[in-house]
């Protein structure tokens, strides 16, 4: 999957949605952010090809509920 054909996706299924001024990149962090639930950071770094896990901790978006149990 080329960069342009990822960028042609995105616009038809956003047309398709009608959404307006979404993003990819906002497409790509609201998934991040879901996928953080279900994998481990170093999971989630391999998966998206980080090298450094710790840019990823943005993602992992805990409440203090969460935390304490």
């Amino acid at each position: 999957l080329t960069g342009a054909l990822r960028d042609v996706y995105f616009r038809h299924a956003k047309a398709l949605a009608e959404v307006d001024g979404a993003t990819f990149h906002d497409a790509r962090a609201t998934a991040l952010t879901r996928l953080a639930k279900k994998l481990s950071i170093l999971e989630l770094a391999r998966m998206v090809g980080h090298r450094d896990p710790r840019s990823l901790m943005i993602y992992y978006r805990e409440t203090a509920s969460e935390i304490a149990a």
